[in-house]
């Protein structure tokens, strides 16, 4: 790989920027909440990074009926410069996240970018998956790297995560910050369970308006505010879908304790113990990967519903971010 993969198209002087940074993740949180502050705001593209080794296909996506080439994926930095003599802001959007084990090493290349520029503090989003109802107004969770932070926090509306696991680029970046000697942040937006795939805008609304506060400006959010009013009406159907099968397997567990147990299951010892070693996965690192891995194999012994309460619990333990 070339030693500096680096490209910036401009040197502006820039006035104490801070460092805001999003990768695609669950419920499309960081990106949509990300690229919305950056299209609000007088931004100029600044740089790239080329991809190198740090990104390969693994997978191909149907378009109109057929594989097309693998896109190369976009990594590009772009500043806001304050007209009222506030701090400058420098950004970095990227369409996906690294290879496995070079995530460490690229978020340096970031980091160092933005040091360059002099920036101090560095922020990114993600999201907080839970059992909340998708009509409510959903949570922020502010996770900083220094405990000096946390007194500063407070004045904010915002809770607290004591432990978890945020996994990504969207969480390393502020581990790798504070090694670098900057202060970060990483602001979580809780979403429903179920949105984990699907967009969930308003948990990025949520994520902004702490944000923007943070950064003492200002920009018009009703946009995005009729975009969540919009996705609601989108995924009320898959909601009450899920709410109707709840109600169904709650039905289905009264009717088979009163029924006689059947004859005892031909299931081999090896496959339970296989499912616990997946629960332990899951309780340890938090992630919707393993949840769904976990949900698979129980799918393909048909014991889903036998654990059903136990695997909801999965989402109630901690927040993620995947």
């Amino acid at each position: 790989m070339a030693s500096n993969i680096v490209t910036l198209f401009e040197h502006p002087r820039l006035n104490d920027p801070c460092f805001i940074a999003a990768w695609p993740g669950m419920g499309n949180v960081a990106m949509r909440a990300v690229s919305y502050l950056k299209d609000k705001l007088d931004t100029k593209l600044l740089g790239q990074i080329e991809p190198g080794d740090f990104f390969k296909p693994t997978g191909a996506v149907v378009s109109k009926r057929v594989i097309p080439p693998p896109e190369s994926p976009i990594n590009q930095f772009y500043y806001h410069k304050s007209s009222s003599g506030k701090n400058d802001i420098l950004f970095f959007m990227g369409s996906i996240q690294p290879i496995p084990h070079r995530e460490y090493e690229f978020a340096q290349k970031i980091l160092k970018v933005a040091k360059m520029f002099g920036t101090k503090k560095v922020y990114t989003t993600a999201a907080a998956p839970s059992d909340m109802y998708y009509k409510d107004t959903p949570r922020v969770f502010a996770v900083p790297n220094d405990f000096s932070i946390l007194k500063q926090l407070r004045s904010y509306k915002i809770h607290f995560m004591e432990e978890g696991n945020i996994a990504g680029l969207n969480g390393l970046l502020i581990a790798v910050a504070a090694e670098m000697g900057m202060k970060g942040i990483c602001l979580l937006g809780e979403i429903p369970f179920f949105t984990a795939q699907i967009e969930f805008p308003r948990a990025s609304l949520v994520v902004l308006e702490v944000l923007t506060k943070m950064l003492n400006i200002n920009i018009d959010l009703v946009d995005l505010e009729l975009y969540a009013n919009h996705k609601e009406k989108e995924i009320e159907p898959l909601a009450s879908l899920l709410t109707r099968d709840e109600s169904d397997s709650d039905e289905s567990s009264r009717e088979r304790d009163n029924i006689i147990p059947e004859k005892e299951s031909n299931i081999p010892k090896s496959v339970y113990a296989r499912i616990e070693e997946l629960f332990r996965q899951a309780e340890y690192d938090r992630t919707y990967k393993s949840k769904m891995k976990l949900k698979e194999e129980l799918d393909q012994w048909g014991l889903f519903d036998e654990y059903l309460d136990r695997f909801l619990d999965l989402f109630k333990k901690g927040k993620s971010e995947s």
